[in-house]
């Protein structure tokens, strides 16, 4: 059986482990909402510089124009996949410090468990062991009693 000491070493260790876990998911949740809001900029900055264009070219462009048009769209589309691979791989850093986390939080809750049982165990045993200096109290008392009474 584990003793009251090495359980509560047990005990803080896993509320560490439970904080630095939760910190690391706040950091990890706060990458992914950067990455998801710059990816969400990079696709309006195209939508918004395609329909610019489109309005202009309405009007006549020359062939250089819409090289300079295809390239950068063509850039554009390069920084939004990679943008798309860096909200992925996010996603999945988030997911398993949201793992990580819950398997920390898991393991405080058990040795949480194990420490309110033992302190139940402890306090039952000092019960037992007051109540049998109480019995015998008792039981000297009323022999006494008896004594004096013959």
């Amino acid at each position: 059986m584990a003793t009251p000491r090495s359980l509560k070493l047990l005990l803080d260790h896993a509320h560490r482990q439970t904080d630095d876990a939760a910190i690391n998911l706040g950091k990890l949740n706060l990458k992914q909402q950067e990455a998801e809001k710059t990816l969400q900029l990079l696709v309006e900055y195209r939508e918004n510089y395609q329909t610019q264009f489109l309005e202009s070219a309405g009007n006549g462009i020359s062939p250089v124009e819409w090289r300079n048009f295809k390239a950068f769209i063509s850039k554009l589309d390069t920084a939004i996949h990679a943008q798309q691979k860096l909200v992925a791989m996010t996603q999945q850093h988030t997911e398993a410090g949201n793992m990580q986390y819950h398997a920390h939080r898991k393991k405080l809750k058990s040795y949480d468990t194990l420490s309110q049982r033992a302190k139940l165990r402890h306090q039952s045993c000092l019960q037992k062991q007051e109540q049998g200096r109480l019995d015998e109290h008792t039981a000297h008392a009323f022999s006494k009693q008896q004594r004096n009474e013959n």
